[in-house]
Parts: C-alpha cells; structure tokens; sequence
C-alpha cells in the first residue's frame, strides 16, 4: 500500500506546490510564465476540459485546455498506449477492484509527464509579464454529473527556473545476491516538487543504466523506503547512483556513486511436485518436501496475482507434505506455492506456482423484496442484498407470461453487483413483462428464481387523431364518420362541435368499436365546425382531427365539378388537377391507376380549386366528386387523363 499512499498524497497534489498552493494545483515557476499541473477530479476525464483563470500583471485571462489532448499533441506516446490512457479514465470508477486498478495505473500518470499532459492536466503558460499572479483550474463538467468543479487555485511569482534537489548519497547494504539501497531524501524545502527517484546500476567498472520499472516511488513514511536490486550475481561488485525526478518529468543531478559487493548465496531446496485438488470451499495441497538439514520450517505461501508477493498462509514442521486451505473466498482464483526456512530466517526457493479455485456449489437463498416501479420509458427493479459472502451479483429474467415455466430472457448482459436494475422500453409500450431474480455466486452457482413481480409502463402517450370521412346531411341531421389506426388500447371516441366564436362543446362519447355519429341537433341556416377526438384505456386523448364546418341549407344532389384538367408537373413530380371551385361545395378526388380500376380517394375535402397528387403518373386518371353543406355528393366526373405536353 505505500505506491497507493503516496499516489494518494500526489494526485492531491497537496505536498506539490513550488510557491502557494490552497490544493490541487502545483505551479512551477518560469522567467515568462509556469509549468502546471493538477489532479483529475474523479479519476474520469471533464466533458468539457478545463478552463484556467490567470489574474495578475495585465489583468485577468482565461486559458482552455481540453481534455484529452488529440493524440497529434500527445508527444512521447504510441497510439496503442493512448489509446489505452484514455479508455482508462473515460468513464467514472464502479468499483472498489476499478478503482484499485487505476489507483496503480496512475502511477504511471504521476511518473510520465506525457500522460499528464495527453489526459490534460498538465500545460505551460509562457508569455507572462514579470510579476506575481493566482491561477484558478476549473473542470467543466463530468459524466458523472455535469456540473462545474473547482479543482484548486496555486500562486507564483515568474522566476528563473530552479534545478531539481538531489537526493542525499545512497547507503548500500549487501546481502546474498542482492543489495538494498537506502538515501536521504532532499529537504522538505527544496523537493516540494519530487515525487520519485531513478536509479542506476553498474557491474564492476562497466557504464552505469537506468534500473527499471522507474522510476521508484518512496513512501511518505519517515525515513523513506528501501529499494531492494535482487537476482543479482553473488560475490560481485556493483555500484549505484540516484537521481530526483519532479512532477514535471525533470531530473535532477545523480549522486556521487557508491560500491557495495554481494554475499555469497546458499539456497535452501525448493520443495517439488506441488499438486492441488479443489474441495468444497477448501483447496487441498500435496507436495515433496525438500531434505535439508538447515530447513526448521516450511511456508505454504498464497495469492491472487503471481506478479505480486504471496502472503504466508501457513507454517509447518520440516516433512509435511500437505496442507489444506479453507480459508479462501470460494470462486477466487488463487495462487499458491511452498517454500523452505532455516533458522537465521532466509527463505529458499520457492516451489513451481499452482492455481486452484475454491468452489461453492451450494446456490445462494432466492433474492428476496423484489419490487417493481413503473415508469414511462422503463420499469425499475429492486430488491433485497443476500447474506452470502461470495455472492458475485444478481441476474434478472423477463417474461410475458406469470407461469413459473414460462419462456424467460436473461435482460442484463453481466452480473448486477448492486441490488437495482433497470429494464429501458419503448414508451407506449403496453406489454405487461414479468420479472424474477436470481443470485448468483462465484462458482457461477445459480439461486432459484424469486417470485414474479409485473408491472406495465406509465402511458401517457396519446393516440393518434382519427380522420374524418365526408358527411352526410339529411333531414334527420349531421351524420359523421371517420377512421382510426388499430389500437391496443382504444377506449372510444369523443364527438366535439363548434359554432363561430364558441369553444368546442362535447356532443357524445362513443365505444371503440363506434366509428359514425348522427347530430340531430344541429340547427338549419348555422355553420357548426365538427371534429373527433380518440381516447385510450388511460385516459390519454389525442389530437382533434381536422376540423369540417358544416351547415344544414341546400336540399338535392349536388352537381359534379366542372372544367376539371389535369396536368404533369415533370418526370417524378406528379400531377395537378384543377377544377372550378364553387363557394360552399368542397371536392374529393380520386385517382384511377389503371383503366377500369377502382376509384381510389387521394384527399380529403378541399374548396381551393386545385390538387397535387404526388404520386401520380403521366398515365394516371382522375374523377372528382362535389360535397354540399349537408354532405350530400355528386356523381362521378367522367375519367380524366393528364393532358400530353
């Protein structure tokens, strides 16, 4: 955990601040301006970068940096390693594992400035006037909330730039095949700026090279830490420098070098034959011990990553040649091995490394508490955390039918680690879906199903305006009809009507399976509008339909319109037909394919004179029909051809 604690102590940038710093900010001074550097709010890149406000000499200014850099302003970085830089700190940190993991990712932030500056958090300010000014970073905005963050403020005064404090002369330590190094750090004064060291080794007389990973983190506890140099040669002479490295990427000095020469190495057997059998929740290990008069002990050592050091699990006299773990999280992989101990405390080799994984195939209780909350576009899951300590999350099954057997599809596409999901759906939707919840283990064990728990959305989505027909008026009064897409949940119809300068009153209200309406009430010589209204089960009403204004006058048919023509607006443009509009009679017309076909009506009710038919074709023809006040119609006109251009 010491990388983690400094990382920790650097990312807050609050011992990183090279003249006044309220947090956040570390500012680095320069003859014209400063390098600066802060921290990532939240470990996610802002949506909108960062905007620095400078204020000194010269007023106030305000400086964009975007975050990230496009990769053309990514220098010293490879595609692939942007690539991934940027895919890490995308979205926001999940989980306590994530946030572990890019915890030890940042350190490489911390030590390549090239990553600083590509995620953009790190940018110089040049062409300042000699004096003092204050720097205000603010990120803009976050996926996470979208909001503004004030990241932290720093204030420095324009200087020749300061050298980087070396670190005091090592103190070198030998031991068999390998050397521990210690030094001094510089004083807290000068090496506000220092995060790291380099280190760097030479055999004999040879030239000295760069010791990697680096650079090397110290940890914030007095006296620093200790860097180990193992597998070396034994009986043999090396030598080391040590250099600072600033938060910034700039180097300091080396120290003078030091000399130091192993010891000599005598190592202890590594046992042999290491086997593992996997048990219910326990892992059972056999292996040959090592014969060995020096050996007082044997280590059985175990963890999870083999890059990293195992942790003794147990210790057991010389000649056992088992053990068994109980103790580890059923379905975690592990790692173990064994290894010998004389009685000065050296360790010898260690045995070949073994994987095994503790299994539970006992299924987890049935998640309990499960509800379920409407809403318009998606229905809201929830329920109750199980006991079990090895429960790797919950998994949700959907079904349209409330039979246990019924067909189930499995809605989400990983284990649910917390105790909500949410299942998104097309608003307006009226299926009622049923739910039920499963948890599941690290062994990949699965609990029976809860109970079922359904629900449909919330619809407040209104159905669509139905379309008036043409009218009829007779003596028994105004009748009306119309049409309406097929709906699932189509309730019925309201009737409205209208005089001049009146608001619309509701005349009756009709089933679904209604589709006409007699107005008897309508008085003669008065110009009502009429329109309809469709309502679903919920109570959503729709649009009126187009308004008609009828008025109860005339007696007879009317006549058929006249001088009706019909010509080409152009290849794939259509047709228009023209007629003689007469006041008081609207015209429908129609549309005839082909020779002795149907009729097809290709609009609704007009009195403009004049129609486009989009649709049409130079070989198209056309009959038109007049309508009266009372919705009585006319005969058919005759067939009429677009006329040839």
């Amino acid at each position: 955990m010491r990388t983690l604690l400094f990382l920790t102590l650097t990312a807050s940038l609050g011992v990183a601040a090279a003249q006044t710093s309220k947090g956040g900010v570390a500012a680095l001074p320069t003859p014209d301006g400063a390098y600066l550097r802060w921290y990532l709010p939240g470990d996610v890149l802002p949506i909108g970068g960062f905007t620095l406000r400078l204020n000194g000499p010269g007023g106030v200014r305000t400086v964009a940096v975007s975050s990230p850099q496009p990769y053309t302003a990514a220098l010293g970085l490879s595609r692939t390693d942007y690539d991934s830089l940027i895919d890490t700190y995308k979205s926001p940190i999940k989980s306590d594992s994530e946030r572990t993991q890019r915890a030890f990712f940042g350190l490489g932030v911390v030590a390549r400035p090239a990553y600083a500056r590509a995620l953009g958090i790190m940018t110089t300010l040049r062409d300042l006037k000699p004096g003092q000014y204050t720097v205000t970073v603010t990120a803009l905005g976050s996926p996470a909330n979208g909001t503004q963050t004030k990241v932290g403020e720093a204030t420095f005064t324009t200087a020749p730039l300061s050298l980087v404090p070396t670190p005091g002369l090592p103190r070198p330590k030998a031991a068999p095949a390998a050397v521990q190094l210690s030094w001094p750090v510089p004083a807290a004064a000068s090496s506000k700026l220092v995060v790291a060291y380099n280190v760097y080794r030479a055999t004999g007389t040879g030239p000295f090279a760069l010791l990697k990973p680096a650079p090397f983190f110290l940890s914030s506890q007095p006296g620093g830490d200790v860097f180990k140099d193992n597998d070396l040669t034994a009986k043999t002479t090396y030598r080391y420098q040590v250099a600072s490295v600033d938060l910034f990427g700039r180097e300091s000095e080396r120290t003078a070098p030091v000399s130091v020469t192993t010891e000599t190495v005598t190592v202890l057997p590594a046992p042999d034959n290491l086997e593992a059998s996997v048990k219910e929740r326990a892992v059972t290990l056999r292996w040959t011990p090592a014969k060995d008069s020096r050996i007082i002990q044997q280590l059985v050592v175990r963890g999870t990553d083999p890059s990293q050091p195992l942790t003794v699990l147990a210790t057991l006299k010389p000649g056992e040649a088992s053990y068994t773990d109980a103790t580890g999280r059923a379905g975690e992989p592990y790692v173990y091995a064994v290894v010998a101990r004389d009685a000065g405390g050296l360790v010898g080799a260690r045995s070949s490394l073994i994987s095994a994984r503790p299994v539970n195939t006992r299924p987890p209780a049935t998640p309990s508490g499960v509800k379920i909350k409407a809403g318009e576009s998606a229905l809201a899951l929830s329920w109750n955390a199980n006991p079990e300590e090895d429960v790797r999350g919950y998994q949700v099954y959907r079904s349209e039918s409330e039979g246990p057997g019924a067909p189930a599809l499995l809605v989400n596409t990983a284990p649910i680690t917390g105790t909500t999901f949410t299942d998104p759906l097309s608003a307006g939707l009226q299926n009622r879906y049923f739910y039920r919840v499963t948890a599941l283990n690290t062994s990949e064990t699965e609990s029976l199903r809860s109970g079922a728990v359904s629900s449909t959305l919330i619809d407040k989505t209104p159905p669509p305006a139905p379309a008036l027909l043409p009218f009829t008026v007779s003596a028994q009064g105004v009748k009306l009809s119309w049409t309406q897409a097929e709906l699932p949940d189509l309730a019925g119809f309201r009737v409205l009507r209208s005089a001049a300068g009146s608001a619309p009153v509701e005349l009756g209200r009709l089933k679904a399976t209604e589709r006409t309406y007699l107005d008897a009430t309508a008085e003669a010589g008065v110009t009502f509008t009429y329109s309809v209204q469709s309502v679903d089960a919920a109570g959503n009403v729709s649009a009126s339909s187009e308004p008609v204004a009828i008025r109860r006058t005339r007696v007879g048919l009317p006549d058929a319109p006249k001088r009706v023509e019909v010509g080409s607006l152009g290849a794939g443009l259509g047709n228009r037909v023209v007629w003689t509009a007469v006041s008081g009679i609207s015209v429908v017309v129609y549309r005839l394919d082909a020779a002795g076909s149907e009729p097809l009506q290709i609009s609704g009710m007009t009195t403009t004179g004049v129609f486009v038919d989009a649709q049409g074709t130079p070989d198209s023809q056309y009959q038109l029909r007049a309508v009266d006040e009372r919705g009585q119609v006319s005969a058919f006109t005759p067939p009429q051809p677009v006329a040839k251009q």
